[in-house]
This record gives structure tokens, sequence and C-alpha cells, in this order.
């Protein structure tokens, strides 16, 4: 009920008239860009109905062949109360290291070559209407987490973390409106001095916390397809500290650093 009503009394569905243009337009970008590896952070859907998630996977199927794409889901994915986005990406969520999966297959591992680790987590295991406010992981997913993360598998790889929901507001702060993870506090102890990067959806506004002693580097994706926030972040990364990082709006418009 939250999600129809965001959607339509509270304007989403006219907010988002030109959604479909500027995907198809970043999906453009990609192929040009020659991009090596493309990260989504949830959110893919407005209201995770299983025609949507069909819509998405035709769109990147291309992606999804060459085992280019990978994915987790966010809140809006889930507001049918099923699992349409772990049926639909099924093969993009299988892991290197099912060990340390639980029963719903979080957190996942993908080994891209001989250098890159992604492990998503989702972030939406919150139950019923309170999943529009806010995102939680759990004390079982954390855990997992630090196994992964101490695992010798992923020694001498750059590490990228995904999650929807963030542990910081864009302007760094410990607030609800735009990070709304729970245990926001939690995940960043288990990723205090680790070398590796987190990436996360959920808030509009795009951002990157630089890392500081206590955290690693944080990129907020931002809202994709919102009217005047249309864009996404290309990164060139050497490790987690040497990297490259603009954001682009459709059209390979290079925004800024």
């Amino acid at each position: 009920m939250p999600g129809r009503l965001e959607l339509h009394a509270m304007g989403r569905l006219h907010r988002f008239a030109t959604a479909s243009t500027a995907w198809l337009r970043i999906l453009e970008d990609i192929d040009h860009l020659d991009a090596d590896h493309v990260i989504f952070t949830g959110d893919l859907t407005a209201m995770g109905d299983g025609e949507e998630f069909e819509a998405v996977l035709a769109s990147v199927r291309h992606l999804t062949k060459e085992g280019q794409l990978t994915v987790v889901p966010g809140n809006h994915d889930r507001y049918q109360g099923g699992r349409n986005f772990e049926r639909v990406f099924a093969d993009q969520l299988a892991s290197a290291m099912p060990e340390h999966a639980d029963a719903t297959g979080y957190p996942f591992v993908r080994l891209l070559g001989d250098d890159v680790a992604l492990i998503g987590l989702d972030s939406t295991r919150v139950p019923g209407w309170s999943q529009y406010v806010v995102g939680r992981l759990g004390s079982s997913q954390l855990a997992a987490l630090t196994k992964i993360l101490d695992d010798p598998r992923l020694a001498n790889r750059t590490v990228h973390v995904l999650s929807h929901h963030g542990p910081l507001s864009p302007d760094g702060r410990r607030e609800w409106l735009e990070s709304a993870l729970i245990d926001g506090p939690a995940l960043l102890s288990v990723l205090e001095g680790r070398e590796l990067m987190l990436h996360h959806g959920h808030s509009h506004t795009r951002s990157w916390q630089r890392a500081g002693e206590e955290r690693p580097h944080l990129f907020g994706g931002g809202s994709s397809t919102e009217p005047g926030k249309e864009g996404y972040w290309m990164l060139d990364v050497e490790d987690h500290l040497t990297l490259e990082a603009a954001h682009f709006r459709p059209g390979r418009e290079r925004a800024h650093h």
C-alpha cells in the first residue's frame, strides 16, 4: 500500500514518466564506453512485479549473457512480497562461495578474472510496510560477510561490496531519510580497515564518500532515471585506493569528478 500510494497519489509515476528514455540512453552509453562490468544496486522496478522484472531483464540480456552484470535487490523490488528478483536474475546471483550464503542465497560472491571480487548483500530484510522506510542486513548476513572477507580466496583481489541501502547519507551523516540502513553502524564496523569499496543505492542523490582511516570508499549510485538526477558513476579501478571516478549523464556527458 505505501508503494502504491507513492506511485500514484504522491506522483512517482508522473515524476518518472521519462525513465524508460533515460534507461535506454544509459544502456547505449554502456555499449559505447566499453565497460568491463556493470553494477545495479537495486530498485530496478517500481513495484517489484514479474512483468517489470521481465522487461528489465530483456533490456540487459546482452550484459547477462556475457557475465557483465551484477545486481542486488532494492526495497521497491520487494513490494509484491515475493522473490521475483531472485527468479529473474538467478544466473547473476550464483555464488562462487555458496558455503557462506544463507538459505536465500545471500551474501553471494562473484569472482571476475584473477583480481576482482564482488559481494552482493540483501538489505531488504525488514517485514511488511516497514521496507518502505528502512533496510536491514541482519546479524547472520553480516557474520557471513565477515567470513567472506577473511576468506583467503579474496586475497590480492579488489573487493566491491554491493548493498541497496547505504550506511551514510550523501553528505556523510548517519540519518534515516537518506541512509535508512538500521544496522549501518554494524556494516561499517565489519568494513573498517578492509581493502574494498562499498556501492549502494536507495538515496536518489549520487555521492562519493572518500575512504578514510575508519571506512572504505562509499559510492552512492543515486537515481539513474529521475528527471534532473539522471546518470551513473564510471569507475576506472586499479585497486581499492588507486581509482578514478566520474559522474556521467545519459549521453556520456561528464558531470563532475
